[in-house]
C-alpha cells in the first residue's frame, strides 16, 4: 500500500457533505452511456469511499468491488449497501494493489470523487496506472474523475467553496482550503458543528474552546494531494498501455476546458495488444 494513506473526511461527515442524490442524478446518464458503449459489467471502484457510486452500478445489475484503505469508510459503505438492499463485494486495499487483491479480467476500473491524488507522487501514479492496466481486460476501460489541479495551481486558489448542510447534530459548514508545497496541494478539511442548544446572543455563542462547551465545534484534518495536471495524467497513461484517451469537463460529456473547468474526467482504455 502507498506510503501516504488515503486520508479521507470522516465517514459520517462525508455522506452528509455530498448531497448524493442530486449528485448521482446528475452522473448517471454519463455512466450508463459509457457503460453501454464498452461493454462494461465487471467493476472496480478503487477508492470506493462510502460506495455510493458503486450501490447505484450495483442497483444497474453490474459485477461490483469496492476498495478503500479506510476502515471507517468501509463501515459506512457496508451500512450504505445494506441499506439499499444490494450485495457488494467491499475489500481493504489501496492503489498499485488490486492486481493482488483482485486478480484480472475486469472490465472498468474506476476512481472518483478526488481520490487518484493520494497516489504516493509521481512514482505512486505510474505503478497505480500499471495496476489498472493489469486488471483489466485488453479493451477494458479506465475512468479517472478529479479536481482541475492546473487551474487551482496557475490559479492560486486557496479555498473551495463552502458547503453548508442542516443534520441531526445541528448545521454543518465544509470548508476546504488549500496552500501549494513542494509534495503538492495540502488540503484542510475543516467540520464546524453549530451547537443547536446555545441561545442566539449568549456570550459564547460564536466562540471556540478545547472543552467544546461553545456554540461552533470544530474539527480538522490535513492531507497532501499529488499534484496532477491533466497533462501528466495523459502521458502516465500512454506509459501504461491506455489508449484512446479522452477528457472531459463534467459529467454532461463536453470537452474539458483546463483555465476554467473545476473538474476533469479522463477515459481511457487498455490496449487490445
Amino acid at each position: 500500500m502507498s506510503d501516504r494513506q488515503r486520508d479521507v473526511e470522516p465517514a459520517a461527515d462525508y455522506d452528509q457533505m455530498v448531497n448524493w442524490n442530486r449528485r448521482l442524478a446528475r452522473e448517471a446518464p454519463f455512466f450508463e452511456d459509457l457503460f453501454a458503449r464498452y461493454d462494461v459489467d465487471r467493476i472496480i471502484d478503487v477508492g470506493c469511499g462510502s460506495a455510493k457510486h458503486a450501490i447505484m452500478f450495483r442497483e444497474w445489475g453490474h459485477e461490483v468491488t469496492g476498495v478503500d484503505p479506510s476502515d471507517a469508510m468501509l463501515l459506512q459503505a457496508r451500512e450504505n449497501a445494506a441499506a439499499a438492499g444490494v450485495d457488494i463485494a467491499l475489500v481493504e486495499g489501496g492503489f498499485g494493489e488490486l492486481e493482488g487483491l483482485l486478480g484480472t479480467g475486469f472490465d472498468a476500473v474506476l476512481t472518483l470523487g478526488n481520490g487518484l491524488p493520494h497516489v504516493d507522487g509521481v512514482a505512486g501514479l505510474h505503478a497505480t496506472l500499471a495496476d489498472f492496466a493489469a486488471v483489466l481486460r485488453p479493451g477494458g476501460l479506465v475512468v479517472l474523475h478529479l479536481l482541475n489541479h492546473a487551474r487551482l495551481i496557475e490559479g492560486d486558489v486557496r479555498m473551495m467553496p463552502a458547503v453548508l448542510r442542516e443534520t441531526p447534530e445541528g448545521d454543518r459548514v465544509f470548508l476546504k482550503v488549500l496552500d501549494y508545497v513542494d509534495e503538492g496541494i495540502m488540503f484542510d478539511f475543516v467540520t464546524l458543528t453549530r451547537d443547536p442548544g446555545v441561545e442566539p446572543g449568549s456570550d459564547n455563542a460564536f466562540a471556540y474552546d478545547d472543552a467544546g462547551q461553545t456554540g461552533w465545534h470544530l474539527r480538522s484534518r490535513r492531507s497532501v494531494h499529488t499534484a496532477l495536471p491533466v497533462d501528466l495524467l495523459v502521458e502516465a497513461l500512454g506509459k501504461a498501455g491506455f489508449e484512446s484517451i479522452e477528457t472531459y469537463g463534467d459529467h454532461s460529456g463536453r470537452s474539458f476546458d483546463r483555465v476554467s473547468d473545476e473538474s476533469v474526467i479522463v477515459v481511457a482504455r487498455r490496449t487490445t495488444r
